[in-house]
């Protein structure tokens, strides 16, 4: 499952290996809250650094520990846990690109707890831990 997810990857950063963060956005437009969505592990399904961050908040909200070491970094992880008391409930505010990252933002229906993950588009998503910023 976890190969079926790291081609899924691979697919949807195409031959260049990289994605500029402004393409990355480009299938995002999200003015409006949403809720975090269920990404799929189809093979043809191509998870966009928008849906790698919606990715590893469901992993988070659901204690995926393996998952969720495998798309963080240390740092990252870290300052992610520090919202543990509010692992569930995040909805998506915003996404933008700067400096070969998408960050993408999230607020917390409960406790109106905001936390910003940054995902490192210079890699391309064939790589774990992308997520490497938390905020």
């Amino acid at each position: 499952m976890i190969r079926i997810r790291h081609l899924a990857a691979v697919a949807a950063v195409g031959l260049a290996g990289a994605v500029s963060a402004p393409a990355a956005l480009a299938d995002e437009p999200n003015p409006a809250p949403a809720p975090v969505e269920a990404v799929t592990d189809s093979p043809a399904t191509t998870i966009s650094p928008v849906g790698y961050a919606d990715r590893t908040m469901q992993e988070f909200g659901a204690g995926d520990d393996i998952d969720f070491q495998r798309d963080t970094t240390a740092d990252a992880r870290s300052a992610i846990i520090a919202h543990e008391g509010a692992a569930k409930h995040w909805q998506r505010t915003g996404a933008e690109g700067a400096a070969g990252h998408v960050y993408v933002t999230y607020v917390n229906t409960e406790t109106h707890d905001h936390l910003t993950l940054g995902v490192n588009t210079t890699m391309g998503t064939d790589h774990d831990h992308l997520v490497d910023t938390a905020r």
